[in-house]
């Protein structure tokens, strides 16, 4: 238990903070800015701390699904930012690394059998779900061999968008905590920054599909 904490309050949660205020600067800087991208660099690096320290914190406490969760987080980060890592139309080899991951934590999901004293269960029908909508998507964009223009920069934000709810909520809970009471005490917390990332995550797809090119990244 004192490593899963030291886990959660000296990585996990400073890691989620930054990822959270980084990704607050993105949005507002102007896309492909110098700005907006140095804000994306930490965005990403935190993420992924976030995603490794999160996943290793739910196996020290024995809940698989936040073991699913930081390892599904960690492969939406990842493929978002080689999205534009990547020039259009162009992939390599981590694509092919990336689809393999999202399969098989699908096959891994799908097969697993959550014991009677789990906290949602119900959460293994949505990793299977989401791993089959990415390795779709992964398909799709190496059947293209690397997506360009409007699709290309939807790609990387959704991806972003997906992972900045979980940080949300991950920041929301440990706030609510030390309060003393628990997110079903007090959804709204949670519904608040969720509803907003969801309603800034349209807002930015509509332009991009809007604008077409002319929206960088």
């Amino acid at each position: 238990v004192l490593m899963k904490d030291l886990v959660v309050w000296l990585v996990h949660t400073p890691a989620g903070t930054v990822a959270f205020l980084s990704a607050i600067a993105a949005f507002v800087y102007s896309k492909g800015s110098w700005a907006h991208r140095r804000s994306g660099r930490y965005f990403t690096v935190s993420m992924l701390i976030m995603a490794v320290s999160g996943s290793l914190a739910g196996f020290l406490k024995g809940t698989p699904n936040d073991v699913f969760l930081g390892l599904m987080v960690f492969y939406s980060v990842f493929t978002a930012w080689l999205t534009t890592f990547h020039k259009e139309g162009e992939t390599d080899f981590l694509e092919y690394i990336a689809l393999a991951w999202v399969v098989t934590l699908g096959l891994i999901a799908f097969s697993y059998d959550p014991s009677e004293g789990e906290s949602y269960p119900e959460m293994y029908a949505l990793w299977v779900g989401l791993a089959i909508f990415f390795a779709v998507g992964d398909i799709r964009n190496l059947y293209k061999r690397g997506l360009s223009g409007s699709q290309r920069i939807a790609r990387h934000l959704w991806r972003m968008c997906f992972s900045l709810m979980w940080a949300a909520m991950a920041f929301v809970d440990k706030i609510v905590k030390m309060t003393g009471a628990t997110i079903e005490e007090m959804p709204y917390v949670a519904v608040i920054p969720m509803s907003l990332i969801l309603i800034l995550t349209i807002y930015w797809l509509h332009r991009v599909f809007r604008s077409r090119n002319s929206v960088s990244i």
